[in-house]
């Protein structure tokens, strides 16, 4: 959950810069077929920016195997020896980030409401009134404010069927045979999923009025005059707005139109300007992409317990993982069983969980070697380091890395910093000790 939050908000962050590049250096511009298609590259482009840091090269052939996250598991699959834990009960209090994530559910619920209702209302309107078929077009006579287009459908009001010249026509054919409609849906699911963001509403305005534009253009390109052109969008000019989603005729995008219908072409030397967006994309580029690490040297992690003397056989994990912490930070205990308030089951709690701040360092608690530093999901940031002796040390839900797949580190050595990444309600280290693939309690080895 925290992963996808931090996830739209990289996309929104990626969105609103292309956007505003836009706005500023190249929306003037008179090539509106190149605006229409800079403008939906910007959607698939934000969206796949920020994903660009899940791009990593395996570092070796046979990775080492990450399961689902099992925080807590049944007591019937676990060894336990004797202890003073207390009994783990899981948190009932709500993190903001549960809240964040409602107020974000809800604002998408009703955005998507508010995208469907006009689509009923047109088929509604559509039964309900007289159509005819005209070279592909359906020409729908209905009770409407204003003439609009979806698809190949074209409303015209009733009360005004005689008063629509050829070229207003003609111009909702053109946003037809573009199929701006299909632009205009894309742009509200995407609205939908990223609503928080106030970029998306401008943008909107802006793939409507290229929109204009270009169908403006190619009707004028039929040899008809710009003054009666302007005279016929004067005309239409109505405050009165038709269905939201798809009309076109209102007063702030006419005005807008009949300055871009009066102002001087762009030369053909402006186009060089679209190379703003490169030097753009190239920052993105740099700012989302997360380095590849190639290994230094192979190693057979079935080696091991046969490492040479750099790792102490003798000394398993054994120092506290959060730098400064102690025991009194440890909120969740590996320990006595109790029943899973939902899996109506006994398990118990696999690891500890140990409360810091945010970014306090990790430590490895063993010398040994870095075997896995992913992203997995509701395990989060996740570091796995092999020790000596069939030893396993899992770090989960940090905030980052300090180290990279394949590296020896130290006893004490800083690994990665405390998050609250994956699933889970606050800044904490999830903390684990297995041996030969059995989880164990880390209680027993920490030191006196």
């Amino acid at each position: 959950m925290n992963n996808y939050l931090i996830h739209l908000l990289e996309v929104s962050f990626c969105f609103s810069v292309l956007y505003i590049v836009f706005y500023l250096f190249l929306r003037k511009l008179t090539f509106h077929k190149v605006n229409r298609v800079i403008l939906l590259i910007l959607l698939p482009l934000s969206l796949i920016l920020p994903v660009l840091n899940e791009v990593e090269l395996p570092f070796k052939k046979d990775p080492i195997n990450i399961s689902g996250f099992d925080e807590f598991i049944s007591i019937d699959h676990l060894t336990i020896t004797n202890h003073k834990d207390k009994i783990v009960t899981p948190g009932s209090n709500r993190n903001i980030v549960d809240y964040i994530w409602i107020f974000y559910c809800i604002g998408f619920v009703i955005y998507i409401i508010r995208l469907l209702a006009p689509i009923i209302r047109l088929y509604t309107i559509k039964r309900k009134s007289r159509t005819y078929i005209k070279e592909g077009y359906h020409f729908i006579i209905a009770d409407v404010p204003a003439i609009f287009s979806f698809f190949n459908w074209i409303f015209i009001p009733e009360s005004k069927i005689s008063d629509y010249e050829q070229p207003i026509i003609d111009h909702e054919k053109v946003h037809s045979k573009s199929l701006h409609t299909i632009d205009l849906i894309f742009t509200e699911i995407y609205i939908a999923l990223h609503w928080f963001n106030p970029f998306v509403y401008f943008f909107k305005k802006s793939i409507i009025a290229v929109h204009e534009f270009q169908a403006d253009q190619a009707v004028i390109n039929t040899q008809i005059k710009k003054s009666y052109y302007l005279e016929l969008l004067f005309k239409n000019i109505t405050a009165k707005q038709s269905i939201k989603l798809y009309s076109y005729f209102n007063q702030s995008i006419i005005k807008k139109r009949i300055d871009m219908i009066t102002k001087n072409h762009s030369t053909k030397t402006n186009i060089i300007r679209y190379a703003v967006l490169i030097p753009v994309l190239l920052f993105l580029l740099m700012a989302f992409t997360k380095p590849v690490h190639e290994p230094e040297d192979k190693f057979d992690y079935t080696s091991i317990p046969s490492m040479s003397t750099e790792i102490d056989k003798k000394d398993p994990p054994s120092i506290f993982p959060v730098k400064n912490g102690s025991t009194n930070d440890i909120t969740a205990s590996f320990g006595k069983s109790f029943t899973h308030p939902i899996e109506k089951k006994k398990i118990i709690h696999g690891g500890i969980d140990i409360r810091a701040k945010e970014g306090v360092p990790v430590l490895a608690t063993a010398d040994g070697m870095i075997a896995n530093t992913s992203s997995e999901d509701d395990w989060g940031n996740l570091i796995v380091i092999s020790h000596a002796n069939g030893y396993e040390t899992w770090y989960a839900h940090l905030q980052g890395f300090n180290i990279k797949n394949g590296e020896r580190v130290k006893k004490g050595q800083i690994i990665g910093y405390v998050g609250s990444t994956g699933k889970s309600t606050g800044f904490h280290l999830h903390y684990e000790v297995r041996l030969n693939k059995e989880r164990v309690n880390p209680m027993d080895y920490f030191k006196k």
